[in-house]
């Protein structure tokens, strides 16, 4: 018997021979896929792949129309008007407050709010949104941010919903037309075919609410019709 142990343990010891669990222990091995099995799941899966991307592209959004236009050289005086009160207070500011950086805190601010007047703006209209980019300054925003447009001689102003005080404040966008108004059917066209006319919208907005029914309903009907007798 302990010839036998020896024997074993010379065995399990010898070089080249890796110890391991006996065959009858062990899991079993799963089977190796053939090269063509391999290659029809990369296919297949690359096709599953490929709808995605599509949809992705799809959602990306498509540029319509864009313009340069500059405000400033339109109307001379004023422009020179602004400029001297902008150079003023930037002078009143570093007179008061002597500080270099609260000097430059000022005068970008003050850029910040003038610069649609004061550089040359890029508008652009896409099937999403809408908006302009110039220096220090930039508001593009989606279509569905408004609630319709009222066209002015030289542009057309996108606004919300002026019968509310939110929607009064809330600043819009105005798209300025260029000077001799030669894109003005193109701009339009665009807008139009995302947004409705003030106008219209209001009164659609109007009956909507009356077809809506409920209280609030109900008492404006009566007092329309107490208004009419």
């Amino acid at each position: 018997m302990p010839r036998k142990n020896k024997d074993s343990q010379a065995e399990q010891s010898q070089p080249g021979r890796p110890a391991g669990r006996p065959s009858y222990l062990r899991g079993l091995r799963p089977r190796e896929k053939a090269p063509g099995a391999v290659k029809q799941e990369a296919k297949d899966e690359a096709k599953e792949i490929a709808p995605v991307e599509e949809e992705q592209e799809a959602k990306e959004d498509v540029e319509l129309y864009r313009w340069i236009n500059w405000l400033l050289p339109r109307r001379p005086l004023v422009a020179v008007f602004v400029i001297a009160s902008f150079i003023g207070s930037i002078a009143i500011a570093y007179w008061a407050v002597p500080q270099l950086f609260f000097v430059a805190v000022i005068s970008v601010i003050f850029l910040n709010r003038l610069a649609p007047y004061l550089f040359p703006v890029t508008f652009i209209l896409t099937e999403e949104k809408v908006g302009y980019r110039t220096f220090l300054a930039r508001d593009i925003r989606p279509w569905n941010a408004f609630m319709a447009y009222r066209e002015f001689p030289d542009g057309v102003l996108l606004t919300h919903d002026i019968r509310t005080f939110r929607g009064r404040m809330k600043e819009g966008i105005f798209l300025y037309y260029y000077q001799d108004g030669s894109n003005k059917d193109e701009i339009l066209r665009i807008v139009s075919s995302k947004l409705k006319p003030l106008d219209e919208a209001l009164s659609t907005d109007q009956k909507a609410k009356e077809e809506k029914g409920g209280l609030r309903s109900a008492i404006r009907r009566i007092r329309r019709l107490r208004s009419k007798d």
